[in-house]
């Protein structure tokens, strides 16, 4: 096992123990949402501060890689709902035109 694939899987693992802490103390909290947040705000802003660099630097590219996805789906899902609304456009004028055929 190579050095970077231990700590590929240690990275792994310690961000979904700090998913799963994360998602425990918000389900338990006895404070609002809006405060719960900013405190996670605030831990999450600390640990990126004093996180080493190679690891803040893969966690940056994969959040990069998170938003050019999300990016892309959000691009696909426009570019489906605008087909769909010109496909119910076409469709209402056919349906019209069949009925205004029908009454002549």
């Amino acid at each position: 096992m190579s050095k970077d694939e231990c700590c590929s899987g240690s990275f792994t693992t310690f961000l979904a123990g700090a998913l799963l802490g994360a998602a425990t103390a918000l389900l338990l909290t006895t404070k609002t949402g809006k405060e719960a947040r900013e405190i996670l705000a605030e831990y999450g802003a600390e640990f990126k501060e004093n996180m080493p660099e190679g690891l803040r630097e893969k966690t940056d590219e994969a959040l990069d890689r998170g938003r050019e996805y999300l990016d892309e789906k959000k691009k696909t899902l426009n570019e489906a709902i605008e087909a769909g609304k010109v496909a119910m456009v076409n469709e209402k004028e056919g349906l019209t035109s069949n009925q205004d055929d029908n009454d002549a």
